[in-house]
């Protein structure tokens, strides 16, 4: 009876759990032995079960992170590229080294594009040059191109435009994996 009044003196005073987990005296031991092996367990699991709790969550945001940086370099390193393409093709009026640069500016602008991109992967890139050009009588022509222009007479003034298309798959945690396509375009002068 003795035990039961000191437990209920306990729980009205509100320092129930922190007084009943404490040893006490030896007639006290089997009831309050009792309960603490049901309420006062220790509490070593409770940072593992926070840490399953959270994990989940933690990897969506750091593989997430890590997706996003990839894509954002990747669509730096290909506008660079198709800006590089552009140039060449631009500056490839008139020019007979590389020859590669006067038979065909459109393959050349595509050789400078893919080697100022060696960390994509050149054969998922796929490329568009649109030669657009005015007549004497005023008349504006577009003709697009994929990688060859072989014989295209470039004059001083037309206009050139280089489209990149790349793939790319983020890998975030817990989501299916899509394949989005980034794409870039640069619009130069012929000089």
């Amino acid at each position: 009876m003795k035990v039961s009044m000191r437990t209920g003196e306990i729980l009205k005073r509100g320092h129930a759990a922190e007084q009943l987990c404490t040893p006490r005296l030896a007639e006290e031991e089997s009831l309050i032995s009792r309960f603490r092996a049901v309420f006062c367990r220790r509490d070593d699991g409770g940072s593992m079960v926070e840490f399953a709790l959270v994990l989940p969550m933690m990897m969506v945001l750091i593989t997430g992170m890590c997706s996003f940086a990839m894509a954002l370099n990747n669509y730096m390193v290909l506008t660079n590229a198709v800006g590089a393409g552009a140039r060449a093709i631009a500056l490839s009026r008139g020019q007979t080294i590389p020859a590669l640069a006067s038979s065909d500016p459109c393959a050349y602008a595509v050789q400078m594009a893919n080697s100022s991109s060696p960390n994509l992967d050149q054969t998922k890139l796929s490329y568009t040059v649109v030669w657009t050009t005015t007549n004497s009588a005023g008349t504006v022509t577009s003709t697009s191109y994929s990688t060859s222009c072989a014989g295209v007479a470039l004059n001083a003034g037309d206009t050139v435009q280089l489209k990149a298309t790349y793939p790319f798959t983020p890998l975030v945690y817990g989501w299916k994996a899509t394949v989005m396509n980034m794409g870039a375009q640069t619009a130069e002068l012929v000089q």
